[in-house]
């Protein structure tokens, strides 16, 4: 027969004001209760409690476990759970609290989470770190693919228009952007002022500027040729 019961419990999520923050959260939970006697007194003194989480109401075995010397008065304590052992839990499922004082094991029924402990989940959206996250306040560095599937809008101020920056892996840099007179300029390396770099689209016109489309039809010069060549290399090897 069990020894000790808890009779009371708070369960806080002590970051709930600062998951509002861009500021790295603290992943521990403050964790308060009353310890009684399986004959109701209060506890009082230095006593091992073990705290573990669960993903199964019951049965199974634990996700993560720590274990606390507390001194008890009067029945009460007060916990940070995570302080010992990082929290390194998906906080995005029902997760359950089981507690044992001693070997005296552990007792029932757990303890649902409440919704405020899921704020740890707040550094995160859907699991994705916040660090993988676009801000518009600084600049931001993020590696893979961006797939919009409705307009990406840039403004530019009156520093100047805002620009597409495209870069190879050999580190050449392009720069794309709309000027003050509305034309569609391109330039390699960064542009020394608004009006620099190639105009590919002038304004109002709606038609390729003559640069941009003596480079295109160069370009498919060169591969009309290469055709050509392929076609006659073949027909010979062929014969």
């Amino acid at each position: 027969m069990r020894k000790f019961r808890i009779t009371l419990f708070i369960m806080i999520g002590i970051l709930c004001l600062a998951a509002l923050t861009y500021a790295a959260i603290p992943r521990v939970i403050n964790y308060q209760g009353r310890l009684t006697d399986k004959d109701d007194n209060p506890l009082t003194g230095n006593f091992l409690v073990t705290f573990r989480f669960y993903d199964i109401e019951k049965e199974g075995q634990p996700i993560w476990e720590e274990g606390h010397i507390l001194n008890i008065k009067n029945g009460l304590f007060n916990v940070l759970m995570g302080s010992v052992k990082p929290l390194e839990i998906d906080f995005n499922k029902n997760l359950w609290l089981g507690m044992e004082v001693a070997s005296d094991g552990e007792m029932t029924p757990r303890i649902k989470l409440a919704s405020s402990v899921y704020a740890l989940n707040a550094k995160s959206i859907d699991m994705i770190n916040s660090s993988q996250l676009l801000r518009n306040d600084i600049d931001s560095v993020m590696s893979g693919s961006l797939t919009l599937r409705k307009d990406l809008i840039l403004k530019g101020d009156t520093t100047g228009p805002s620009k597409i920056v495209l870069a190879d892996i050999q580190g050449r840099v392009y720069y794309l952007w709309v000027d003050t007179l509305g034309n569609l300029r391109l330039k390699h390396g960064s542009p020394v002022s608004d009006l620099d770099g190639s105009v590919i689209i002038k304004e109002k016109s709606g038609r390729l500027s003559l640069h941009f489309m003596q480079s295109i039809t160069l370009l498919l010069l060169l591969v009309a040729v290469f055709i050509l060549v392929l076609i006659f290399y073949s027909s010979k090897k062929n014969r």
